[in-house]
């Protein structure tokens, strides 16, 4: 009698091979662009020392806020239901932020000498980047503390991390100060630039729009990460939980249009939105994609709708990235003969390496427990 073997269980699904194939292409790219340095692989230049590459990070990094938002509403605001999603938050973060640390490590000039940003000679407590680059070198640090019970609970090293459980409150105080100090910083740093940004997008309230955009952003990928676990396990949606996420989302998304519009009002800027030019297009169409459908959506019966907080996400994280776009590239251009567009390597370790975060998150959801087997779906 022939004997029947079960099908071995692959580590990667078969759709994901082309998202392995652009992350292998991202590794090999940046060993080159390493070697070589940024002026044969980017087109970045005098006019344009800052490229895609920093608008990818700040979109990524309010992204990846989902793990100081979930931490600080369970541990620290006493929303003990909120524990059941922090696991994927505290993943999608950690994954979030090592994208964001390779891609900044790669922007790096004189890569070889970044070590200088922790060198008490020449340290700059004035810098906004420096702080920025010790903030995040330090939250990558706490993210992983933060991963490893994942990685170690069923293993023979489970008992050695014992202490990460016991000064959880502490880790993760750190973590949400640390991640608080950056989200902000990263608004300040474009205070420096009223000369260069465009006035609908400059307005000396971006510390705080950038701090209240990590909170719906997070809460959002949040959202979304849940989802797709969901879907991926077969596991019922805590629709009620779903729902006060999306409850938490639409309160941050409407302080945030709030004080956007206050701050185009008291300038005298509205007028800009009813320009027939590009940037009020943009505007526009940031207004609609990432505030107004998710605010339809968050504060009317579909949000009570299983799908409801994840495409208010969705068009929330849309809106995010125009965004950041326009702060990063698009605004900040000057009416010179010189521009920039990203050279393919840029675009293709670029897509590279969120496929690689992708494919890793994939591998957690599939070989470690992140949710709860059970939900209420009330």
């Amino acid at each position: 009698m022939a004997s029947v073997t079960a099908p071995k269980k692959l580590m990667f699904s078969k759709s994901l091979y082309p998202l392995l194939v652009l992350t292998l292409l991202a590794i090999g790219l940046s060993i080159f662009r390493l070697a070589v340095g940024l002026g044969p692989t980017t087109n970045m230049n005098d006019h344009y020392p800052w490229g895609i590459w920093i608008t990818i990070d700040l979109f990524i990094i309010p992204i990846a806020g989902a793990a100081f938002t979930i931490s600080l509403i369970s541990f620290f605001f006493g929303y003990d239901d909120y524990r059941s999603v922090l696991r994927p938050a505290v993943v999608a973060g950690f994954l979030g932020y090592l994208v964001v640390g390779i891609l900044l490590f790669l922007d790096i000039g004189r890569w070889n000498q970044f070590y200088n940003i922790f060198n008490p000679g020449i340290l700059n407590l004035h810098s906004f980047l420096e702080e920025i680059s010790i903030c995040v070198t330090l939250y990558i640090g706490i993210l992983t503390l933060e991963v490893l019970p994942i990685l170690l609970e069923n293993t023979k090293f489970r008992n050695s991390i014992k202490w990460i459980d016991a000064g959880i409150y502490i880790i993760s105080g750190a973590g949400i100060l640390l991640s608080t100090l950056h989200q902000s910083s990263l608004g300040s740093l474009f205070l420096l630039m009223s000369h260069k940004l465009h006035p609908l997008w400059y307005t000396p309230a971006l510390p705080l729009l950038f701090f209240l955009q990590a909170g719906y952003t997070g809460m959002g990928a949040t959202a979304i990460a849940i989802t797709l676990i969901s879907k991926s396990k077969n596991l019922p949606l805590d629709r009620k939980l779903m729902r006060r996420i999306g409850q938490a989302m639409g309160i941050n998304l409407l302080l945030y249009v709030c004080i956007r519009i206050g701050d185009w009002m008291g300038a005298g800027e509205i007028r800009m939105l009813l320009k027939p030019d590009g940037f009020g297009w943009i505007a526009w169409l940031e207004l609609t994609l990432g505030i107004l459908i998710p605010l339809a959506i968050l504060f009317t019966k579909f949000i009570g709708h299983s799908q409801g907080p994840f495409w208010a996400a969705v068009f929330a994280l849309m809106g995010t990235f125009l965004n950041r776009l326009v702060i990063t590239w698009v605004g900040l251009s000057e009416p010179s003969s010189i521009t920039y567009m990203p050279s393919w390597i840029e675009i293709f370790i670029t897509l590279g390496f969120i496929a690689g975060g992708y494919i890793v998150f994939d591998l957690f959801v599939k070989f470690y427990k992140l949710m709860p087997e059970k939900h209420r779906t009330n």
